[in-house]
């Protein structure tokens, strides 16, 4: 079992998603597809063996020394693709590894030799939750999760139904792992104690309490066994009968079930008619595509995900909306670095809405408060009153003109809100434009309390003092046309507590917040830019703005441009400032310190009812491609765990 776990994670961690895509059921939410013969074109099969994390998992496989078996040795068809699914259901998860298979014999070789018999007689091994299918040219490895809660609840239904007696603690019982804390029954305090028996009346003293105690105990007659608590060992007899029947039906239902999935399972894998290629047309687009590796991720096939709707406003119309919804990525390899392309599709009416929130401009003063050390920064622009504006266009006669009273109720209430309440003036306090930039670590002197000790008065006095901390230098800047109602709250503020904020003339200092950060921080108003930093220099010496010389033009130029988001991360800087802080000492520091990129996060287009992502990573320039960064990542990652 030890084995095929480790195969199980090494085929993730190699990103191997290669199978007969056919054996995909339609009922999965999430598909990772890995193009193994793109994968080993930028980094050898060679290459990888080499590497102390493929030695350790192979030597672990095969139960060799290291060194004694390579990639090659597995019979794994490195030419094709492998495949990883996870499906979610109400009594089980689904996690399965589809592995094609270019030599049988050498690919069984990696189980035990007891599997090893079982897989080639019967080409199916079932251990537990773990079932392996030999289909052809292809190994399927699937693990199952119960839900114990699940059966739980069938076996309850199943006795109110025949109005059976369950035993009074039930729900300790082999999965009954919840309780209804709604019941007013476990709540009802006699169930715990008595409360005479912890009251003394105020009226008796002391003395007297203490004198009743004494005659009580000394009384004659007195019985400590006939007080004592008195065991029932019929009712106790009859409860464990009712836990024992209890654990049956439970068994019966639980096998019953498992059964089911197992056997519906195998049947697939025998004829995969209803499989997910075949049946949903986005899938198939995204699999004929040409990438090293694709994600593909249907939400709303996850019971997990659609239990949270429930009680949505309006779910009604919008859920049919989102049984559009797909998002899937494409991870391609370049000498640069790494190249991931995200996707987000919807229906036509809320892509309509998408790109209503796409289309705010940014308020380019927002770029001038980068500051010119900064190491990263990211930009947020939504047009919020578009996108209102869009939604109820769209929306409400939908709801207006629906059958369903509830709809149109929702569409009168909308229409009341809409016609008292200036939507686009609340949409314009809520931030919609947001800069965030990190400036590396600053040392700065902190404020600090400590108490010295007198051993002749025996007092403790305490006494301000001061130290040094390294704390990450970060500006949070909000473009608001009303930021000067800021001015007078905290004008209200400072009349209530004089110690909390002051007003320094140009900034405020804030002392103490709800967030308990634990340092002061400071905000300037400038017109319409609310400027939040924790580094004061910032808000003595750039009330103005910086120079914008912390990065290429070409970031600040694509920065005025986007929709929606941008974020530029240099990393190559992060790791260098941790090691002034903590030293060449620290292992974890020098092991990554030269595995450090340069990551640009932008929303690059929409249609009508799709958004398109792309993140760049720009590796060290020591490293091929992306792939050897990778690789040389988790090999690190390997070596930091022995």
């Amino acid at each position: 079992m030890k084995r095929i776990l480790s195969l199980l994670l090494f085929t993730f961690s190699l990103g191997i998603s290669n199978a007969q895509i056919q054996y995909v059921p339609d009922s999965v939410y999430f598909v990772m597809e890995v193009d193994l013969g793109k994968v080993v074109k930028s980094i050898s099969l060679e290459e990888i063996d080499k590497l102390e994390v493929t030695k350790s998992i192979l030597s672990e496989l095969n139960n060799t020394p290291e060194n004694d078996i390579q990639l090659s040795d597995l019979g794994v068809d490195f030419n094709s693709k492998l495949i990883a699914y996870l499906a979610e259901k109400d009594n089980h998860s689904n996690t399965t590894v589809i592995i094609p298979i270019k030599d049988m014999n050498k690919f069984i070789q990696t189980f035990d030799d007891f599997d090893q018999l079982t897989l080639k007689k019967e080409k199916l091994l079932i251990k537990e939750d773990l079932i392996i299918s030999m289909v052809g040219n292809t190994c399927v490895i699937t693990q199952l999760d119960w839900k114990n809660y699940y059966f739980s609840s069938l076996t309850e239904d199943l006795y109110t139904e025949k109005g059976w007696e369950l035993p009074e603690d039930y729900y300790f019982i082999y999965g009954y792992d919840f309780i209804d804390f709604e019941d007013e029954e476990y709540y009802d305090e006699e169930i715990y104690y008595e409360e005479e028996v912890y009251e003394i009346e105020d009226a008796v003293d002391a003395e007297e309490t203490e004198s009743i105690e004494e005659d009580y105990f000394e009384e004659e007659d007195y019985n400590y066994e006939e007080d004592a608590y008195i065991v029932d060992e019929e009712d106790l007899k009859y409860q464990e009968e009712l836990k024992e029947r209890l654990r049956e039906v439970l068994d019966s239902i639980k096998t019953s079930e498992e059964e089911l999935v197992i056997n519906e399972h195998l049947t697939f894998l025998k004829n995969p008619k209803n499989n997910l290629l075949a049946n949903d047309p986005i899938f198939k687009d995204v699999s004929s595509q040409v990438s090293d590796a694709k994600i593909f991720l249907n939400p709303f096939l996850n019971p997990e995900t659609t239990n949270g709707f429930e009680f949505m406003p309006f779910r009604r119309i919008l859920i049919p909306e989102f049984d559009e919804l797909r998002q899937f990525a494409f991870l391609n390899f370049n000498t640069e670095g790494i190249q991931i392309d995200w996707k987000l599709k919807s229906s036509e009416k809320l892509g309509k809405v998408y790109n209503k929130a796409a289309s705010g401009k940014l308020n380019k003063d927002l770029l001038k408060y980068i500051p010119d050390n900064a190491q990263g920064f990211g930009v947020y622009n939504v047009n919020t009153f578009g996108a209102y504006e869009q939604l109820k266009e769209t929306y409400l006669p939908i709801l207006d003109a629906s059958d369903d009273g509830r709809d149109v109720l929702a569409g009168a209430v909308w229409s009341t809100i809409d016609e008292f309440i200036n939507m686009e003036a609340i949409s314009s306090v809520y931030p919609p434009e947001i800069l965030f930039s990190y400036a590396g670590l600053k040392e700065v002197e902190l404020p600090k309390v400590t108490y010295d000790y007198d051993e002749e008065t025996f007092q403790y006095t305490e006494v301000d003092t001061t130290y040094i901390e390294h704390i990450p230098m970060v500006n949070f800047v909000i473009a608001n046309e009303r930021a000067y109602l800021l001015k007078k709250y905290f004008n209200a503020i400072m009349k209530f507590e004089e110690d909390l904020i002051v007003d320094n003339g140009n900034y405020y200092t804030i002392h103490e917040d709800p967030m308990n950060i634990g340092f002061p921080y400071y905000i300037a108003i400038i017109e319409d830019i609310i400027l939040i930093t924790n580094d004061e220099e910032t808000v003595i010496d750039h009330l103005d703005g910086y120079s914008k010389k912390a990065f290429h033009k070409s970031i600040y130029k694509k920065a005025k441009k986007s929709k929606m988001f941008y974020a530029h991360l240099d990393l190559t800087q992060l790791n260098k400032d941790l090691i002034n802080v903590f030293g060449r000492g620290d292992e974890l520091l020098t092991r990554f310190e030269d595995k450090t990129a340069k990551i640009d996060f932008e929303m690059t287009s929409s249609s009508k009812d799709q958004m398109n992502f792309s993140m760049k990573m720009k590796t060290n320039e020591k490293y091929k491609n992306g792939a050897h960064f990778l690789f040389d990542l988790l090999n690190e990652i390997h070596n930091m765990g022995k």
